[in-house]
């Protein structure tokens, strides 16, 4: 009998593509916050608590959960500040979850964080959020673009990165080039930070310019 442990893991071997990883999510999509809590998966709620951090005095404003899932990052939001939330995920079914938080002003499906977030006008975000989706089997580093250009500038992205992600992948090369391209800057890494019981990842504060 498969463990969630199990589940999880097969997810990190998928090739990336939107076919494989539709089908995938599409199958998990109701058992997925059953098996990520089996794992202890801190994710979500270090994501908002460095939102929380981030917000100014209150002030109104308007995000983006990219990658939105089951819509975990808006559950950990609706109790905070005052916050317009949108998300969007490449899997129909996972949506069809987060619908069921009633956080979500809009909700995309059928999106592609690998092609450059086409579907959303520049500079929409005050802050834009991406929780769990740099992680093996998933994205590309190159998705770190999309979600800088939707945001506005002097905006945030908050991203995590999985441990073997980082390991695996040249995000950090790619976001230093970037960052020397003055296209972003890191304003906060959180290294080796709860993540799951069996990995660890880090936390970014980007800036949007």
């Amino acid at each position: 009998m498969k463990t969630s442990h199990d589940v999880i893991a097969r997810s990190h071997q998928l090739d990336g593509t939107p076919d494989q990883l539709t089908a995938y999510y599409g199958s998990w999509a109701t058992t997925y916050e059953r098996d990520v809590r089996n794992v202890d998966y801190q994710g979500p709620r270090i994501m908002a608590d460095l939102f929380t951090s981030l917000q100014r005095d209150g002030t109104p404003t308007t995000a983006l959960d990219a990658g939105c899932g089951t819509g975990l990052i808006g559950s950990q939001l609706a109790a905070r500040a005052e916050t317009t939330l949108d998300g969007l995920d490449l899997s129909h079914a996972m949506i069809a979850e987060a619908a069921k938080t009633g956080t979500y002003r809009l909700l995309t499906s059928g999106v592609d964080l690998n092609l450059g977030l086409r579907e959303i006008s520049a500079h929409t975000y005050d802050i834009t959020l991406c929780c769990g989706v740099f992680t093996p089997g998933h994205v590309l580093p190159v998705a770190v673009e999309g979600l800088l250009r939707v945001t506005r500038p002097g905006g945030y992205v908050l991203l995590s990165t999985r441990k073997r992600y980082l390991e695996e992948t040249n995000f950090v090369e790619h976001l230093n080039e970037l960052c020397a391209a003055q296209r972003t800057e890191v304003l906060q890494r959180h290294v080796d930070q709860p993540y799951t019981a069996d990995e660890t990842a880090d936390y970014w504060v980007l800036a949007s310019r």
